[in-house]
Parts: structure tokens; sequence; C-alpha cells
């Protein structure tokens, strides 16, 4: 509180004391600025607040479906990666998450975490012993590592021995040893920390599963081909932007892929510490999983949504997207429109235009601001 000065005249004066109101007056609001997000293409989107960046499974170097088939050496696209994060701040980069260890999701990540110094990866442990083949002390290795990044840069939220991963709606996908309700982890700098989610990866044609599986063991050399980047376990993420006393302003979810309820939803004790402001959802094999979107929309009852990984990877980059084969766009836009009724509860702006709708399609290149959420909804 802030009062008012008081000022007293002394009694000796032939004037009455005149007394100023003494009355508490209400600190002013403190503006908290807005949450931006930027649409990166696939699944990746750089998230912004204050001077920290979190990036999730950026993707931008492509191969065309056949050569995938084929089983064809997949090398990364430097030239492509450093057109597609031009806007993006690496200096401030702290986090680059992702749900599994698919191509489409990490192939790009080792080259980016040379040009951002102040940012760690955080996957699974697939992920953790295929960016072991980039480590400076490779004792069992004898070809040189194209790049050199730190093993303690790569966090494997799913170590069973450090478990960040809570598995209260997958009990039975539990590793032995780890808690139960997981843990949080801080990212560098200290103002961004994440929490992992159990989750499942459907078949991404009919019965066909590519990728399935795990690697167990540091690989020497990063896999040479889209095919050999096997998915690990795969995981959600809720990830908080702090306060300077440590407490969220703004939450997100985000999901590598959709699943069937309740695998790949938060838990309702984590959801009751702070409501979620955005969910990054997984439009891809939606249909391959039960109500989805509307089924995590009623887990989670964002404020926003945004939906990615809906077009065609298979295509450049540099190409008018085009949505995956087959894929039955408009209904899943229908549901999500079903899902989050109502207008949004401050300014949604998507590229720069305010929008009456609380989901977006992503885009590339696409830029939102989120507005911070109205102190009734923050304090539930």
């Amino acid at each position: 509180m802030k009062w008012a000065l008081v000022g007293l005249v002394a009694c000796s004066s032939p004037s009455p004391p005149v007394v100023d109101a003494v009355a508490p007056t209400p600190d002013a609001p403190v503006a908290i600025a807005p949450l931006h997000v930027t649409s990166l293409g696939v699944q990746g989107f750089a998230l912004s607040y204050g001077d920290d960046v979190v990036l999730t499974a950026p993707m931008f170097t492509r191969q065309s479906a056949f050569l995938v088939g084929l089983n064809a050496p997949l090398d990364i696209d430097t030239a492509a990666v450093d057109a597609g994060l031009a806007g993006v701040p690496l200096d401030d980069l702290r986090a680059v998450i992702s749900g599994h260890a698919h191509y489409d999701h990490l192939l790009d990540v080792p080259y980016i975490l040379t040009k951002a110094p102040n940012a760690a990866v955080f996957a699974n442990r697939t992920a953790k012993h295929i960016f072991a083949a980039l480590a400076p002390d490779r004792p069992a290795c004898t070809t040189p590592a194209p790049m050199t990044i730190a093993r303690d840069r790569v966090v494997a939220m799913d170590e069973p021995s450090a478990s960040y991963v809570d598995w209260t709606n997958c009990p039975s996908l539990k590793p032995a040893g780890a808690p139960l309700e997981g843990a949080w982890v801080t990212a560098p700098g200290g103002r961004v920390r994440m929490k992992a989610v159990c989750s499942m990866h459907p078949d991404q044609i009919g019965p066909i599963h590519f990728g399935e599986g795990s690697i167990d063991h540091d690989l020497c050399e990063l896999p040479n081909a889209a095919a050999g980047w096997l998915e690990g376990t795969t995981l959600a993420f809720v990830i908080d932007f702090l306060d300077p006393s440590g407490e969220p302003v703004y939450r997100v979810f985000y999901q590598d892929a959709p699943t069937d309820a309740p695998v790949g939803h938060v838990s309702a004790a984590l959801l009751a510490e702070h409501p979620v402001d955005l969910a990054l959802l997984c439009v891809g094999s939606y249909d391959a999983v039960a109500d989805h979107p509307g089924a995590i929309v009623a887990n989670l009852a964002p404020r926003y949504v945004i939906s990615g990984h809906w077009e065609d990877f298979f295509r450049a980059a540099s190409e008018p997207p085009q949505p995956i084969p087959f894929l039955d766009l408009p209904r899943y836009l229908t549901a999500a429109e079903v899902a989050l009724p109502g207008a949004p509860d401050g300014p949604f702006l998507v590229d720069g235009a305010p929008t009456t709708s609380r989901h977006v399609l992503a885009q590339p290149g696409m830029k939102l601001v989120l507005p911070h959420s109205p102190p009734s909804r923050a304090n539930q």
C-alpha cells in the first residue's frame, strides 16, 4: 500500500489544524507483458516472454517421401535452418523441447544448439543417446563428430533416476524407481520451468508406425537416415514462464502427438496449481485417436489453442504449405471451434490483427500475441 502524506498545523496556530485525508491507496496494477508466439512450421513454435525464448520441435530440413522411404542419407540443411530462425533471438533461447526423437522433431536441433549458447534440449532418453554422438568425451568412438554438444546440454526427462515426468495418468508406463508425479526442471536462466507428462504416439498411416522403438546406448554417429531417428518414450510438456518470485505468469501445454485419454492428459493436481493459458496441439494423425482435440481441450480448459503439425513436411519449406495427404483438416477445425466456444478474454492478435476465435491453425511465419490472464482467472 502507498499512504498519502499527512500535513499537520501546530496546535498554537490561530487557524484550525488542516489534516490531509489519511487513507490507503491501492498500488497501481503492474502491466504484464504478453506472450509472443511465432509459428515456424510443422510443430515448431518460438515462445517468447521477456528475455526468455523456448523453441519446440523445430523442423526446417526437408526430404521427399520417396527418399525417406528409400532410407536415403539425410543431412541437416543449415541454410534452411538459418533462414527459418532468422527472426528468433538465439542468445535468449533457453530451451528446445521435443516430446520424442523422430527426425522431424530433432534433426535440426544439434545445429541450433551451436548457434544458441545459452540453451539446452529437453527430450527423452533416446534423444540423449543420439546426441551422445556429439559429446566432447566419446571414448568408444573413432569417427570425428561434425559438431560438439556437451552432454549436460541434453536432458532426458524420462531418466528413472532423475525423472521429470508426471506418470499419474499412465502409471503402467512408469519406469521402476521413477516417482509418480515427477518433478519440475528449470531451464538455463532460471525463468522457465517444465514438467513432462507421459504420452503416446499413434500409428501414422493405418497400421504403419514409422520410427517406432528406442535407442538404449550412446551412438558414435548421428543416424544416417530419417528412419534411424527412433521415437523413444513419447512425452507432452507443461511449460511455465516465471515472474521474479518464481510464480508462473504464463502456462503452456505442448504435445508432439495426439493421444487417447487419459494418456497424454494433465493431472488434476498439476492443473490446480495454475490454469493453462495456451495449448499447442498436434493435428497429424488426429483421426487415429478418439475425440481429438475435444478430449484434450476438455482436460486442459485452455484460454487459447494453436494447432500445428498439419502440413505435408515432405515438401520444401519454401513452398506454400499443403495439408498432410488424406488428412481431413476441415473436420479437425470444426471440432476445435466446437471445443473452444466464446470469444478471447483479451486482445488476441494474429499477425497484428485481433481475432474473435480462441483457436488458430498455425501457418509458417505467423506471429501471435496473447494477453495476460485476467486476475479473476489467474487466481482460480
